[in-house]
């Protein structure tokens, strides 16, 4: 008769599955909590005149193609009085370091690491008030999506691909936005068509926003199904010139860069605006009534 040693008998370096399934149980249990929070979670803002909030479309800071005049222009409006800010995601090009796309890094005129100190200054350096930060798919790579994460803690919003939250005001009126990064579906003859798609066949909102394909439309009408009337836009971003589009035939969209959307607390209603600074002007002459 023999008596193994205690490594063969007890497994001194296995985890005991007990311990192992305990702890995937309480893993699961946070993810889904932190689901649920983040399913039409309340951004409380207390203006009590009419405000708004600029969306940006894909910025690409880094990229030598990032119209930088519109793009300040921009960030001067959302500095302004009762204007915030909502990143619509790819905040720098962020390109893979490996892979086909990896080329792309390497004829990059700015670093990674100067890349991250533009987007750091985006967040808190450029004076714009953000509502909420979409981490986009350029954003993810390189294990982006932590960084941005870490880098909102406890002061932005940062959420992947998609936000849908509601915009409580004093009074108890609502307003139920959904920002996403990009969104399933294409057409030739609709670039909101992945927008309108989620519209008719999601839950219901008052406004839609989506970035990624550099496209722009702006459309407000009525899904007389639900006699409700929503607001769609998809804003088409910073980056100009891009060879992407080029070879591949893409004619470039000139408009639509942001959208300023502007919210009556009163009443909850959504007024949006293709052109910020009209939008912007509009604003100021509707808090100054107030």
């Amino acid at each position: 008769m023999i008596e193994m040693p205690s490594f063969v008998l007890d497994g001194d370096e296995e985890e005991p599955i007990e311990d192992i399934l305990a702890r995937q149980r309480r893993a699961f249990e946070r993810k889904q909590q932190a689901a649920a929070a983040r399913k039409w979670f309340p951004i409380h803002v207390k203006e009590k005149k009419p405000y708004g909030i600029l969306w940006f479309g894909d910025p690409h800071l880094d990229n030598s193609g990032c119209n930088w005049p519109l793009l300040e222009k921009h960030i001067a409006i959302a500095q302004q009085d009762g204007v915030y800010g909502g990143n619509i995601g790819d905040t720098t090009d962020n390109w893979p370091w490996t892979g086909r796309l990896a080329k792309l890094w390497a004829d990059s005129e700015v670093s990674s690491k100067t890349a991250k100190r533009m987007a750091e200054w985006f967040m808190f350096g450029a004076g714009v008030k953000w509502l909420v930060w979409l981490i986009g798919n350029h954003d993810a790579w390189n294990g982006g999506d932590e960084f941005y994460k870490k880098l909102g803690a406890y002061q932005v919003p940062v959420l992947d691909w998609r936000a849908q939250f509601r915009l409580v005001h004093n009074n108890g009126s609502e307003a139920k936005i959904d920002a996403a990064h990009g969104r399933k579906g294409n057409s030739i003859y609709n670039p909101a068509h992945g927008t309108l798609r989620d519209a008719k066949f999601g839950e219901e909102a008052d406004l839609w926003v989506t970035g990624h394909i550099h496209s722009f439309k702006l459309d407000h009408f009525e899904i007389a199904e639900r006699a409700h009337t929503t607001w769609l836009a998809q804003v088409r971003g910073y980056k100009w010139n891009d060879s992407f589009a080029w070879v591949n035939g893409f004619a470039e969209y000139q408009n639509g860069a942001a959208v300023l959307s502007i919210i009556d607390p009163e009443t909850a209603r959504i007024q949006c605006f293709a052109d910020p600074e009209e939008g912007a002007r509009y604003l100021a002459w509707l808090r100054s009534k107030k």
